[in-house]
């Protein structure tokens, strides 16, 4: 039984040894913690000297001012979202994986709560088609992965409100487990399907969201723990992704 909710309401690769003058993973995220603690100093006085200034000062502001500074706080803000995605994303990948048997109804019910808001602002309806599977996973992992889908699943549709929809679905294929995502949106261009994967690319700039880590991130969490990430899609007909679990 489908329920839904309508809108208003591959083995990790493995690390060899550094070659001589070559950073090692452990650096890599030293030298990036560094620099993410470093950057958020200025970026949080950017932000908050900006707003300082709307208080304070817009008034004494034309139009053009008072849009040069949106520009600047909207930018200080983008800044510190990037930052803070990838200091997740480093954090989520870096962690052993801990798996685990983990139902996959009660992933889906959480995912289900926190895209309500997403769902009820773009005119989606989120369907569950049928029971998910229990998986023996890392659940933080499993999370975010289809977090991410389900969220790119929201935004990239195009089709007129109460038309978009996401549908998520299980299914037992070639000795695994597949989580699949299904959207009826605007698809992707075939030349650029195996691009989507790459780490910080967006192929759509224009509708601004996060820094494009989303699908890069859910392909790795896959590959950590044995799993993989497929994606099928076809031009304004809608896309689907599936998580690939091993049985």
């Amino acid at each position: 039984m489908a329920r839904s909710l309508q809108p208003g309401g591959c083995v990790a690769d493995p690390v060899s040894a550094p070659r001589s003058g070559e950073l090692s993973t452990e650096e890599m995220l030293e030298i990036f913690s560094v620099l993410s603690h470093d950057l958020k100093s200025p970026i949080f006085t950017i932000d908050g000297f900006s707003d300082l200034l709307v208080g304070d000062y817009g008034e004494k502001l034309d139009g053009e001012g008072k849009d040069f500074l949106a520009r600047i706080r909207s930018a200080a803000q983008q800044m510190r979202q990037i930052l803070d995605e990838m200091s997740h994303m480093v954090k989520l990948l870096n962690h052993p994986s801990a798996a685990r048997q983990i139902s996959m109804d009660e992933v889906v019910e959480e995912l289900e709560r926190k895209y309500a808001p997403a769902c009820e602002q773009r005119g989606v309806t989120l369907v569950i088609d049928g029971e998910m599977p229990v998986v023996h996973a890392d659940p933080e992992k499993v999370r975010e992965a289809l977090g991410a889908l389900i969220s790119n699943a929201i935004l990239f549709n195009d089709r007129p409100e109460g038309e978009r929809t996401v549908r998520l679905f299980a299914e037992r294929k070639d000795g695994g487990v597949r989580i699949c995502v299904e959207d009826n949106g605007i698809g992707i261009d075939p030349r650029y399907l195996a691009q989507v994967f790459q780490l910080g690319l967006k192929l759509d700039k224009s509708r601004g969201g996060g820094p494009g880590f989303g699908l890069y991130l859910a392909k790795r969490a896959m590959e950590i723990q044995g799993g993989s990430l497929t994606a099928d899609s076809t031009l304004q007909k809608g896309s689907t992704f599936c998580l690939v679990l091993p049985q």
